[in-house]
């Protein structure tokens, strides 16, 4: 009976136990199921004065969801209503205006409902109140007379005072003290004091919101370089390996220098590898340094091929012409030519349109590691839409890097042209369908262009300028006397972390030509590949139409429309590039608008009006860069690039055109 008992009351516990884990459970699911029905549907801020709300909206994990997230698309359950992670973020927040001089700075949320009551507005509420102040700047230098004063008449001191964020009268910003430790430990590593320690003490008066900053550093020895050690070479002489680094036995130390003197043997053509260390030793006035290097094979043969040209075809694609798409290049190079550093080189590049045979000698030093010369004589015959050329001569080029954002180049070219007609295949024959006479001239010019990128990081954002010029006939040598001036100005911003708005615009002018016309291959041509993508290459513009006479009665006549080319240009390029690796690794979409035109002259820009084209496109990234197809809608063509001409019953060409290549387009 008892027995009995026990079994019936263990089975009332186990029952009760059951049953209030299903009760606690089916809570549990409700209220869940509560706080997933409740969505962050936007995050305002109210009461920001001093920083706008993208700033803030950085720092914080709640986010408005995106399209894609709003349509359903892509997952949102981790953007559902969670009470404990808005308070992490009014406590980033908070420590977001701390670190930046706001103390009291007060935080709260508030959920609003949005345009249903499960779509919630979080709008987080600031109150900034009084800012910590800059009373007083104190900058200690605990060293010798000499010493102080290496460092406070050096200019890079100077650069350090002018870039420092702690002045008097200004917030003070706790965020900014590893700032100025670094600028300041910079400064004074570049002016020898290798072994430099940089302190920044603060008191601040809590009552009055002020602050006094006190940098305060130990320099230490000022050191020169004693010894480098080069290590490495098998062919090379250390003499050698020591002039591209550009550094000095006997100079102050510099933590800059050191970084040039890497970057130069990493880039000069001797080397695989460089890397220079500072070895353990005593802290005293004196630096050995160590210099490890790589040399790359003496002599080297490379031969590639590929496919390319496509927008320069204009015949129908077939088995017995997919041929005139291949491309194949040979080189062969001496680096070390006569044991001074000096290169050597010879290339061979051969397709249908186009072949040149070149040599290049390289001398990597002029003046200095930053200065280089290049002696490049070459012999080229292409074929282009409008013209064919063949053509001979030399270019002497001076480059010069005057630092990682600044190059030029100074170059003379002379060159004998012989540039004819295009011809037309037709029935196995030959013949010549513009009535140009063969025309030949020399040309002589001087050159001078420029490169500067500011903040360009791999394409994603920043600034490049290239202006370019040139001027022919200073001497009477040329056949023809010009000045052409030409810029390329390109601008890429960052939107978001996936899209990047990329822009160009391209423009140029031929000036003082004696001549009336000028030969086509000096002139401007516009369209392309990287241009214009509605057109093909060097089509955009004024043209002239051929008629080809049919050889026999039931052949029809050809029209070919030809481009003529101009003495100014100008053309732009807006591009929206879309990282897709949500979707594919590597993918890529992009949408554009393209537009230029080619002029006569600057004198006659209104005979001829803008024409844009717009497309689409996608790249994928490869080993050797993203592989681009492009597909371009001409907005507002003429009818001559839609090749219709009122005398011959012609068909229209499409509007569309297709452009596959390496590479972005600028």
């Amino acid at each position: 009976m008892i027995i009995n008992h026990l079994i019936h009351l263990k089975n009332s516990i186990l029952k009760g136990v059951l049953f209030s884990v299903f009760i606690l459970s089916s809570d549990a699911g409700f209220s869940q199921a509560q706080e997933d029905k409740h969505r962050i549907w936007n995050v305002e801020i109210e009461g920001n004065e001093r920083y706008e709300d993208l700033v803030i909206l950085k720092y914080i994990a709640h986010q408005r969801p995106s399209f894609w997230k709003r349509i359903g698309v892509i997952n949102q359950s981790n953007k559902s209503l969670n009470e404990i992670e808005i308070r992490k973020d009014v406590i980033r927040i908070e420590r977001f205006y701390q670190r930046r001089g706001y103390p009291n700075v007060e935080v709260s949320y508030e959920l609003r409902n949005g345009s249903s009551e499960n779509r919630k507005i979080l709008v987080f509420q600031i109150i900034e109140n009084q800012p910590i102040v800059i009373e007083r700047v104190s900058i200690v230098i605990n060293a010798n007379q000499v010493d102080q004063q290496h460092i406070l008449n050096s200019s890079e001191y100077a650069g350090f005072l002018r870039k420092l964020s702690f002045k008097k009268g200004r917030r003070y910003q706790p965020v900014k003290e590893a700032e100025a430790v670094g600028l300041f430990s910079q400064v004074l590593k570049n002016i020898g004091f290798i072994y430099a320690t940089v302190l920044v003490e603060v008191s601040i008066d809590s009552a009055q919101n002020t602050a006094d900053v006190i940098i305060q550093t130990t320099p230490g020895p000022i050191a020169r370089l004693a010894s480098i050690d080069i290590e490495g070479a098998k062919t090379l002489s250390d003499q050698l390996i020591l002039r591209e680094t550009g550094l000095k036995i006997g100079e102050l130390y510099s933590e800059e220098k050191l970084k040039q003197a890497q970057r130069e043997l990493f880039k000069h053509h001797l080397f695989r590898l460089a890397l220079i260390s500072i070895p353990e030793q005593p802290k005293d006035s004196t630096l050995d340094l160590k210099l490890s290097v790589m040399e790359l094979p003496l002599r080297s043969f490379k031969i590639r091929g590929g496919i390319g040209d496509f927008d320069r075809m204009r015949k129908t694609l077939s088995i017995n012409t997919i041929w005139n798409f291949f491309r194949v290049q040979t080189s062969w190079t001496y680096r070390n030519l006569g044991g001074k550093g000096t290169q050597f080189s010879t290339s061979l590049k051969l397709s249908f349109f186009e072949s040149y045979l070149s040599s290049e000698f390289l001398f990597p030093y002029v003046f200095n590691t930053k200065s280089s010369f290049t002696i490049n004589p070459y012999i080229e015959n292409r074929n282009e839409n409008a013209y064919s050329i063949s053509t001979g001569g030399i270019i002497n080029s001076l480059g010069y890097e005057y630092n990682r954002n600044l190059t030029g180049t100074f170059a003379y070219e002379f060159a004998i042209n012989n540039e004819y007609d295009i011809t037309n295949e037709k029935n196995q024959e030959i013949t010549d369908i513009l009535p140009d006479s063969v025309l030949n001239y020399n040309v002589s010019s001087f050159i001078l262009n420029f490169y500067y990128a500011n903040g360009l990081a791999r394409g994603q954002k920043g600034w490049i300028v290239q202006p370019y010029i040139e001027i022919s006939g200073i001497f009477g040598e040329s056949d023809f006397t010009y000045q052409k001036l030409a810029f390329d100005v390109r601008k890429f911003s960052t939107l978001t972390s996936t899209t990047v708005l990329a822009t160009r615009v391209q423009a140029g002018s031929i000036y003082s030509a004696n001549q009336d016309s000028l030969p086509a291959d000096i002139e401007f041509y516009t369209g392309g590949t990287s241009s214009v993508r509605g057109y093909g290459k060097n089509e955009l513009g004024p043209k002239r139409a051929i008629v080809i006479e049919g050889t026999s009665p039931d052949e029809k006549d050809e029209v070919r429309f030809v481009p003529t080319g101009g003495k100014a240009f100008l053309s732009f390029n807006i591009e929206l590039r879309q990282q897709m690796d949500r979707v594919l690794k590597g993918f890529e979409l992009a949408a554009f608008l393209d537009g230029g035109q080619v002029w006569n002259s600057l004198r006659r820009l209104d005979e001829r009006r803008l024409q844009y084209s717009t497309g689409v496109g996608v790249r994928y990234q490869t080993p050797i860069g993203p592989v681009r197809v492009d597909l371009g809608y001409k907005l507002n063509p003429t009818d001559f690039d839609l090749e219709l001409l009122p005398e011959v019953s012609t068909k229209a060409a499409p509007r569309w055109r297709i452009h596959i290549s390496i590479g972005q387009a600028f």
